[in-house]
Protein backbone atom coordinates (compact mmCIF):
# COMPACT_ATOMS: atom_id res chain seq x y z
CA UNK A 1 0.00 0.00 0.00
CA UNK A 2 2.25 2.57 0.80
CA UNK A 3 4.87 1.93 -2.50
CA UNK A 4 1.82 2.43 -4.67
CA UNK A 5 0.44 6.17 -2.63
CA UNK A 6 4.25 6.79 -3.11
CA UNK A 7 4.68 5.56 -6.74
CA UNK A 8 1.59 7.56 -7.38
CA UNK A 9 3.27 10.68 -5.58
CA UNK A 10 6.39 10.49 -7.36
CA UNK A 11 3.85 10.22 -10.91
CA UNK A 12 2.24 13.46 -9.48
CA UNK A 13 5.80 15.17 -9.13
CA UNK A 14 6.73 14.84 -12.49
CA UNK A 15 3.39 15.92 -13.84
CA UNK A 16 3.69 19.10 -12.03
CA UNK A 17 7.26 19.92 -13.76
CA UNK A 18 5.53 21.93 -16.32
CA UNK A 19 3.57 24.40 -14.16
CA UNK A 20 5.98 24.53 -11.29
CA UNK A 21 8.14 26.34 -13.73
CA UNK A 22 6.11 29.71 -13.39
CA UNK A 23 7.36 29.82 -9.80
CA UNK A 24 10.53 32.89 -9.37
CA UNK A 25 13.56 32.15 -7.97
CA UNK A 26 13.97 34.64 -4.61
CA UNK A 27 17.09 36.70 -3.77
CA UNK A 28 17.73 39.68 -1.24
CA UNK A 29 19.38 42.33 -1.31
CA UNK A 30 21.83 44.40 0.81
CA UNK A 31 24.49 47.55 0.37
CA UNK A 32 23.31 48.19 -2.51
CA UNK A 33 22.83 51.86 -2.24
CA UNK A 34 25.50 53.06 -4.97
CA UNK A 35 25.94 52.66 -8.06
CA UNK A 36 29.82 51.33 -7.66
CA UNK A 37 27.60 48.20 -5.38
CA UNK A 38 25.03 48.27 -7.53
CA UNK A 39 23.48 44.19 -6.86
CA UNK A 40 24.53 41.96 -10.00
CA UNK A 41 21.72 39.79 -11.29
CA UNK A 42 24.09 37.12 -13.34
CA UNK A 43 21.87 35.86 -15.71
CA UNK A 44 18.97 38.63 -16.83
CA UNK A 45 17.16 35.67 -18.84
CA UNK A 46 16.21 33.80 -15.59
CA UNK A 47 13.35 34.92 -13.81
CA UNK A 48 14.27 36.11 -10.06
CA UNK A 49 12.59 38.25 -7.19
CA UNK A 50 14.60 40.47 -5.71
CA UNK A 51 13.44 41.50 -2.14
CA UNK A 52 14.70 44.83 -0.59
CA UNK A 53 13.90 47.98 1.52
CA UNK A 54 14.53 51.61 1.42
CA UNK A 55 14.65 52.71 4.74
CA UNK A 56 14.57 56.49 4.20
CA UNK A 57 13.44 58.64 1.16
CA UNK A 58 16.65 59.61 0.07
CA UNK A 59 17.52 55.87 -0.39
CA UNK A 60 18.29 54.28 -4.20
CA UNK A 61 18.81 50.58 -4.53
CA UNK A 62 20.88 49.62 -7.65
CA UNK A 63 20.78 46.60 -9.77
CA UNK A 64 22.71 46.03 -12.46
CA UNK A 65 22.34 43.52 -15.64
CA UNK A 66 24.72 42.50 -18.50
CA UNK A 67 22.76 42.37 -21.64
CA UNK A 68 23.81 41.90 -25.39
CA UNK A 69 21.69 43.34 -28.19
CA UNK A 70 18.85 40.84 -28.95
CA UNK A 71 18.30 40.20 -25.09
CA UNK A 72 15.15 41.42 -22.94
CA UNK A 73 14.92 43.27 -19.89
CA UNK A 74 11.36 42.38 -18.47
CA UNK A 75 11.05 44.08 -14.99
CA UNK A 76 7.88 44.12 -12.98
CA UNK A 77 7.98 46.23 -9.37
CA UNK A 78 5.67 45.19 -6.64
CA UNK A 79 5.26 46.17 -3.10
CA UNK A 80 3.86 44.81 0.15
CA UNK A 81 0.21 45.46 0.15
CA UNK A 82 -1.96 48.19 -1.56
CA UNK A 83 -1.71 50.85 1.04
CA UNK A 84 1.98 50.94 0.91
CA UNK A 85 4.28 53.64 -0.31
CA UNK A 86 5.01 53.43 -3.92
CA UNK A 87 8.04 53.49 -5.60
CA UNK A 88 9.60 54.14 -9.07
CA UNK A 89 12.11 52.68 -11.22
CA UNK A 90 14.62 54.48 -13.35
CA UNK A 91 16.12 52.30 -15.97
CA UNK A 92 19.69 53.58 -16.92
CA UNK A 93 20.35 52.64 -20.40
CA UNK A 94 23.57 52.90 -22.44
CA UNK A 95 23.63 54.72 -25.48
CA UNK A 96 25.60 58.09 -26.45
CA UNK A 97 23.44 60.73 -25.74
CA UNK A 98 23.77 60.84 -21.96
CA UNK A 99 19.87 62.33 -21.97
CA UNK A 100 18.61 62.76 -18.45
CA UNK A 101 14.81 62.90 -18.55
CA UNK A 102 12.59 63.35 -15.67
CA UNK A 103 14.81 61.69 -12.75
CA UNK A 104 15.15 62.12 -9.27
CA UNK A 105 18.10 64.15 -8.27
CA UNK A 106 18.66 60.95 -6.04
CA UNK A 107 19.86 58.81 -9.06
CA UNK A 108 23.48 58.18 -9.82
CA UNK A 109 23.87 58.35 -13.75
CA UNK A 110 27.25 57.19 -15.17
CA UNK A 111 28.52 60.00 -18.01
CA UNK A 112 27.30 58.03 -21.49
CA UNK A 113 23.99 57.06 -20.19
CA UNK A 114 20.40 57.78 -21.52
CA UNK A 115 17.75 57.54 -18.69
CA UNK A 116 13.82 56.34 -18.68
CA UNK A 117 11.52 57.06 -15.95
CA UNK A 118 9.31 54.51 -15.29
CA UNK A 119 6.26 55.85 -12.68
CA UNK A 120 5.04 53.82 -10.01
CA UNK A 121 1.21 53.50 -9.60
CA UNK A 122 -0.88 52.53 -6.77
CA UNK A 123 -1.66 49.09 -7.38
CA UNK A 124 -5.56 48.60 -8.26
CA UNK A 125 -5.83 44.79 -6.83
CA UNK A 126 -3.84 41.99 -6.19
CA UNK A 127 -2.28 38.90 -8.29
CA UNK A 128 -2.16 35.64 -6.62
CA UNK A 129 1.43 33.41 -6.18
CA UNK A 130 0.40 30.10 -5.86
CA UNK A 131 3.76 28.24 -4.95
CA UNK A 132 4.57 30.32 -1.90
CA UNK A 133 1.14 31.38 -1.11
CA UNK A 134 1.12 35.40 -1.70
CA UNK A 135 -0.57 38.66 -2.72
CA UNK A 136 1.39 40.11 -5.55
CA UNK A 137 0.34 44.21 -5.63
CA UNK A 138 2.26 45.42 -9.28
CA UNK A 139 3.06 49.29 -8.98
CA UNK A 140 5.27 49.48 -12.75
CA UNK A 141 6.36 47.04 -15.12
CA UNK A 142 9.46 47.25 -17.97
CA UNK A 143 9.78 45.02 -21.24
CA UNK A 144 12.41 45.97 -23.96
CA UNK A 145 14.47 44.41 -26.47
CA UNK A 146 18.08 45.43 -25.96
CA UNK A 147 19.29 47.39 -29.18
CA UNK A 148 22.56 48.81 -27.12
CA UNK A 149 24.04 46.14 -25.70
CA UNK A 150 26.58 46.82 -22.46
CA UNK A 151 25.72 47.35 -18.62
CA UNK A 152 22.40 48.41 -17.96
CA UNK A 153 21.24 49.73 -14.42
CA UNK A 154 17.89 49.73 -12.73
CA UNK A 155 17.59 52.13 -9.49
CA UNK A 156 14.89 51.82 -7.68
CA UNK A 157 13.59 55.45 -6.20
CA UNK A 158 10.38 56.42 -3.63
CA UNK A 159 9.68 59.93 -2.24
CA UNK A 160 8.48 57.74 1.64
CA UNK A 161 10.62 56.05 3.87
CA UNK A 162 10.22 52.64 4.69
CA UNK A 163 9.28 51.37 1.66
CA UNK A 164 9.51 47.58 0.82
CA UNK A 165 9.84 46.36 -2.81
CA UNK A 166 10.51 43.72 -4.93
CA UNK A 167 11.54 43.82 -8.22
CA UNK A 168 11.05 40.45 -10.72
CA UNK A 169 13.14 40.38 -13.95
CA UNK A 170 14.01 37.76 -16.74
CA UNK A 171 11.33 35.25 -18.70
CA UNK A 172 13.74 31.94 -18.47
CA UNK A 173 11.22 29.73 -15.79
CA UNK A 174 14.46 27.83 -14.05
CA UNK A 175 15.71 26.69 -11.14
CA UNK A 176 18.80 24.92 -10.14
CA UNK A 177 18.83 21.73 -7.43
CA UNK A 178 20.32 23.82 -4.36
CA UNK A 179 18.02 27.03 -5.61
CA UNK A 180 14.66 24.49 -5.47
CA UNK A 181 15.55 22.42 -2.05
CA UNK A 182 16.51 25.74 -0.24
CA UNK A 183 12.80 27.54 -1.11
CA UNK A 184 11.50 26.63 2.58
CA UNK A 185 13.94 29.07 3.88
CA UNK A 186 14.01 31.86 1.09
CA UNK A 187 10.28 31.86 1.76
CA UNK A 188 10.41 32.79 5.77
CA UNK A 189 12.97 35.32 4.47
CA UNK A 190 10.22 36.34 2.06
CA UNK A 191 7.33 36.85 4.89
CA UNK A 192 9.55 38.61 7.29
CA UNK A 193 10.09 41.25 4.47
CA UNK A 194 6.32 41.29 4.39
CA UNK A 195 6.88 42.55 8.35
CA UNK A 196 4.95 39.27 9.86
CA UNK A 197 6.10 38.69 13.36
CA UNK A 198 8.76 35.31 13.15
CA UNK A 199 5.95 33.76 15.77
CA UNK A 200 3.00 34.12 13.33
CA UNK A 201 5.44 32.60 10.53
CA UNK A 202 6.55 29.47 12.71
CA UNK A 203 4.25 28.66 15.72
CA UNK A 204 1.45 26.31 13.30
CA UNK A 205 4.90 24.81 12.81
CA UNK A 206 6.54 23.99 16.35
CA UNK A 207 3.11 24.06 17.70
CA UNK A 208 2.22 20.95 15.78
CA UNK A 209 5.70 18.91 16.40
CA UNK A 210 5.28 19.59 20.05
CA UNK A 211 2.10 18.52 20.77
CA UNK A 212 2.57 15.01 18.55
CA UNK A 213 5.66 14.64 20.41
CA UNK A 214 3.51 14.89 23.79
CA UNK A 215 0.71 12.98 22.42
CA UNK A 216 3.30 9.68 20.70
CA UNK A 217 5.11 10.07 24.13
CA UNK A 218 2.28 9.65 26.18
CA UNK A 219 1.19 6.83 23.68
CA UNK A 220 4.20 5.01 24.19
CA UNK A 221 5.15 5.33 27.92
CA UNK A 222 1.33 3.44 28.41
CA UNK A 223 2.39 1.27 25.92
CA UNK A 224 5.82 0.03 28.37
CA UNK A 225 7.84 0.51 25.09
CA UNK A 226 11.00 2.22 24.56
CA UNK A 227 11.68 3.12 21.19
CA UNK A 228 14.84 3.78 19.67
CA UNK A 229 16.43 6.70 17.43
CA UNK A 230 14.96 5.64 14.34
CA UNK A 231 11.37 5.75 15.72
CA UNK A 232 12.11 9.49 16.77
CA UNK A 233 13.43 10.18 13.38
CA UNK A 234 11.01 9.07 11.50
CA UNK A 235 7.97 10.52 13.86
CA UNK A 236 9.64 13.90 13.98
CA UNK A 237 10.29 13.96 10.03
CA UNK A 238 6.20 13.03 9.60
CA UNK A 239 5.46 15.72 12.28
CA UNK A 240 6.99 18.67 10.84
CA UNK A 241 5.61 16.93 7.55
CA UNK A 242 2.52 18.42 9.05
CA UNK A 243 3.46 21.46 10.23
CA UNK A 244 4.92 23.05 7.61
CA UNK A 245 1.87 22.11 4.94
CA UNK A 246 -0.49 23.85 8.44
CA UNK A 247 1.94 26.91 7.48
CA UNK A 248 1.44 26.68 4.09
CA UNK A 249 -2.48 26.37 4.39
CA UNK A 250 -2.29 29.47 6.80
CA UNK A 251 -0.62 31.29 4.41
CA UNK A 252 -2.82 30.47 2.07
CA UNK A 253 -6.31 31.53 3.15
CA UNK A 254 -4.72 34.89 4.89
CA UNK A 255 -3.29 35.73 1.42
CA UNK A 256 -7.21 34.95 0.10
CA UNK A 257 -8.59 38.03 1.89
CA UNK A 258 -6.63 40.07 -0.10
CA UNK A 259 -7.31 38.11 -3.78
CA UNK A 260 -10.39 35.93 -3.30
CA UNK A 261 -10.13 32.38 -3.91
CA UNK A 262 -8.15 32.03 -7.46
CA UNK A 263 -8.05 28.29 -10.11
CA UNK A 264 -4.33 28.66 -9.23
CA UNK A 265 -4.76 28.08 -5.22
CA UNK A 266 -5.12 24.26 -6.47
CA UNK A 267 -1.17 24.58 -7.15
CA UNK A 268 -1.03 25.35 -3.26
CA UNK A 269 -3.71 22.97 -1.77
CA UNK A 270 -1.51 20.48 -3.58
CA UNK A 271 1.81 21.96 -1.60
CA UNK A 272 -0.11 21.38 1.45
CA UNK A 273 -1.94 17.92 0.40
CA UNK A 274 1.13 15.91 -0.59
CA UNK A 275 3.01 16.99 3.13
CA UNK A 276 0.24 15.76 4.70
CA UNK A 277 -0.14 12.60 2.94
CA UNK A 278 3.50 11.61 3.17
CA UNK A 279 3.54 12.85 6.98
CA UNK A 280 0.85 10.43 8.02
CA UNK A 281 2.58 8.02 5.96
CA UNK A 282 6.18 8.58 7.74
CA UNK A 283 3.91 8.49 11.25
CA UNK A 284 2.94 4.84 10.38
CA UNK A 285 5.69 3.79 9.36
CA UNK A 286 7.69 4.71 12.22
CA UNK A 287 5.47 2.81 14.45
CA UNK A 288 6.75 -0.29 12.38
CA UNK A 289 8.98 -3.28 14.38
CA UNK A 290 12.37 -2.31 13.92
CA UNK A 291 14.73 -3.34 12.34
CA UNK A 292 12.86 -1.94 9.52
CA UNK A 293 12.24 -4.00 6.40
CA UNK A 294 14.29 -3.26 3.38
CA UNK A 295 10.70 -2.26 1.48
CA UNK A 296 10.63 0.11 4.85
CA UNK A 297 13.59 1.71 4.44
CA UNK A 298 13.03 2.39 0.38
CA UNK A 299 9.73 3.71 1.37
CA UNK A 300 11.25 6.20 3.89
CA UNK A 301 14.17 7.69 1.39
CA UNK A 302 11.20 8.26 -1.55
CA UNK A 303 9.49 10.13 1.47
CA UNK A 304 12.56 12.12 2.23
CA UNK A 305 12.98 12.86 -1.39
CA UNK A 306 9.64 13.87 -2.72
CA UNK A 307 9.84 16.33 0.31
CA UNK A 308 12.17 17.96 -0.77
CA UNK A 309 10.37 18.22 -3.80
CA UNK A 310 7.75 19.78 -2.45
CA UNK A 311 9.11 21.53 0.09
CA UNK A 312 7.76 19.80 3.10
CA UNK A 313 8.98 20.19 6.96
CA UNK A 314 11.76 23.45 6.21
CA UNK A 315 13.81 20.35 4.52
CA UNK A 316 14.67 19.82 8.05
CA UNK A 317 11.93 17.07 8.00
CA UNK A 318 13.04 15.48 4.46
CA UNK A 319 16.45 15.09 6.06
CA UNK A 320 15.66 13.40 9.25
CA UNK A 321 13.53 10.97 7.08
CA UNK A 322 16.41 10.41 4.77
CA UNK A 323 18.29 9.78 7.96
CA UNK A 324 15.71 7.08 9.50
CA UNK A 325 16.22 5.00 6.26
CA UNK A 326 20.17 4.83 6.63
CA UNK A 327 20.53 3.86 9.95
CA UNK A 328 22.59 0.75 10.18
CA UNK A 329 19.67 -2.59 11.51
CA UNK A 330 22.32 -2.92 14.25
CA UNK A 331 21.58 -0.21 16.43
CA UNK A 332 17.34 0.61 15.09
CA UNK A 333 16.71 -0.86 18.20
CA UNK A 334 18.37 0.57 20.87
CA UNK A 335 16.87 2.94 22.98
Amino acid sequence: MFSRVLFLALLLCLMLLTPLAGALVPLGAGGNTHIKNAFSVDDPAKTYIIYGNLENASDTAYFRYSLNTGDNLDLSLMVVGPQDPVPNMVILIPGITGTITNVSAGVETPAGYDTLLVTGHAPAMAEYEPFTPAAIYKVATYSEDVRNPGVYYVAIVSQKNGTHYSLSSGYKKEFSLIEWVLIPVSTINTRLWEDQPVLTILAPFFALIILGIIVIARREQRKGSRPGPVFWLATVAGLMYLGGAAMTTIQMFRVFQNTGIPPAAAITIIFAAVPVMLGIFTLRLARRPVPYSFRDRISLLLIGMLGLVFWAGLIIGPVCALISALVPARIQDTP
